[in-house]
């Protein structure tokens, strides 16, 4: 036993210490703004499209609707009919994954018939089921980043590196979340935005964080691809990259490198984030 309680300890401190050999090797400097630009130019492309199509739809469904799906991937219109079969579509192969989902983001709000007296976007109303409702789930990514900036700059006393340390962390697996939840959002089925119950000042990363909803909002509206879509997304890219510059900032001014680097930049491996390919083609380039 002795034996086996030493090798284990032996195991656990080299895999500690591989850790925090890979973690000392990343970059740990803030992104520039036209880094940001890309970087949620990829994710929006990757959360709207390349995860939904290539790692959620089966076999059978990329069979049964190969015309649409390679229209939407292409950048080309669709027409009302069209946007209205895609967008359920992806309704359905989100929920059938569901479950996954919440795994990988715990802020994921799943609610039954919301709005169902409202007008919809494929013609109908309401968001009829059991679903993760984006709009919610991302509002609750935002309040969880925003709680983690705050504990962040409020930590004092002897734990005060710890709690920074994984307050950053926190901070940006949400902020990664929110734009998961919202470029998805724009192909699925859902009612007209809806604004906070206060109101919000401008300036803030709380009025950027709105201005990117609602033109998300807007754009699930359009038919995927046109010209209103195209243009609601790229405002909604543009207020994200805000958001993610003003929360960078806030961090950075707080940490110190060592904390920088135990925490993980923006998309950092160890922030639990996609890792945007930069050769990766998109729709609409900004």
């Amino acid at each position: 036993m002795k034996t086996i309680a030493k090798w284990a300890a032996i195991a656990v401190v080299l895999l500690l210490a591989i850790g925090l050999i890979f973690i000392f090797s990343l970059p740990s400097g803030p992104h520039s703004a036209r880094d940001v630009r890309l970087y949620t130019s990829l994710l929006n492309e990757i959360a709207a499209v390349d995860v939904p199509h290539n790692s959620f739809l089966s076999d059978e469904q990329k069979t049964d609707h190969a015309d649409l799906l390679a229209l939407v991937e292409s950048g080309k219109q669709l027409t009302e009919q069209q946007s209205r079969t895609y967008r359920q579509l992806i309704q359905q192969i989100l929920l059938d994954h569901q479950s996954r989902l919440v795994w990988l983001d715990t802020s994921l709000t799943v609610m039954n018939d919301v709005e169902i007296d409202e007008v919809n976007n494929v013609g109908g109303t309401g968001i009829e089921g059991l679903h993760d409702h984006h709009d919610q789930s991302a509002r609750r990514n935002f309040s969880d980043l925003s709680v983690a900036l705050q504990r962040l700059e409020t930590a004092n006393g002897i734990t005060a590196p710890v709690v920074r340390i994984f307050s950053a962390n926190r901070a940006y697996k949400n902020l990664t979340d929110i734009i998961l939840h919202l470029a998805v959002a724009a192909h699925s089925v859902s009612v007209e935005y809806m604004p906070p119950d206060l109101d919000v000042e401008p300036g803030t990363m709380a009025a950027d964080f709105e201005s990117m909803l609602m033109a998300y909002k807007i754009a699930q509206f359009a038919p995927v691809n046109s010209q209103t879509y195209v243009a609601q997304i790229g405002r909604a890219m543009d207020a994200y990259d805000r958001l993610v510059l003003a929360a960078q900032a806030r961090i950075n001014q707080r940490l110190s490198p060592l904390e920088r680097r135990l925490a993980g930049r923006w998309l950092a491996l160890h922030t639990i984030a996609p890792q945007p390919d930069t050769t990766m083609t998109v729709r609409f380039p900004r």
